[in-house]
């Protein structure tokens, strides 16, 4: 029998009831919230059992469905400051730098403005397709496929793409996909960076 891959998503804690040992949480970008069990939580870096959380706790967790179908969460990891830190800055710096890059090559007159209205529109349709992705996995709609939401990325929407997964936190965890995200983020930066030398298309 295959086996069935299950995503795992973040998601952060808008309610907890310590008294009852469960509580609630969202994920970035969607409006349902999930049920949260004290025995679903994950030890710590020490080893230690988790018995509690807090309103604001970041955390990583698997969705399945909980009593009359509504989400749960199951294999819960509370995210540390560490784990915080690895997710964000990274993408979103490189995308601020591409989007430079863009800024310059137009403003130096080696391109015209198309090529930023290019960057602009397929930026933030790649970043829709990511916020869609992302309540796909919430609520059990169809999914994109990834390799379709590479080809976005590939055709002018890293932008916005490196901009969904860290504000969705969508896919960052998955080597594999950050490998290819990051092959796309070479290859246009090669490709930029060539175009604002004048080496081609001048």
């Amino acid at each position: 029998m295959a086996r069935v891959q299950v995503n795992r998503v973040n998601a952060n804690i808008v309610e907890w009831f310590d008294n009852k040992g469960y509580g609630f949480a969202r994920m970035h970008g969607g409006s349902e919230r999930i049920f949260v069990h004290a025995k679903s939580l994950n030890k710590d870096r020490q080893g230690k059992s988790l018995s509690r959380l807090k309103r604001g706790d970041e955390l990583e967790l698997e969705i399945i469905k909980g009593l009359k179908g509504r989400p749960a969460a199951q294999n819960v990891k509370l995210l540390s400051k560490e784990d915080l830190a690895k997710q964000l800055p990274f993408h979103l710096f490189t995308a601020a730098i591409l989007l430079l890059i863009v800024q310059l090559i137009v403003l130096l007159d080696q391109a015209t403005f198309s090529l930023l209205a290019t960057y602009s529109i397929m930026g933030l349709i790649s970043l829709y397709l990511y916020r869609y992705d992302k309540r796909a996995a919430q609520y059990g709609w169809p999914r994109i496929r990834e390799w379709q939401l590479l080809a976005v990325d590939f055709f002018g929407g890293i932008i916005g793409g490196l901009v969904g997964q860290a504000r969705y936190r969508h896919k960052t965890s998955k080597i594999t996909y950050q490998a290819r995200t990051f092959i796309i983020v070479a290859i246009h930066s090669m490709f930029l960076g060539l175009w604002g030398a004048g080496i081609i298309f001048s």
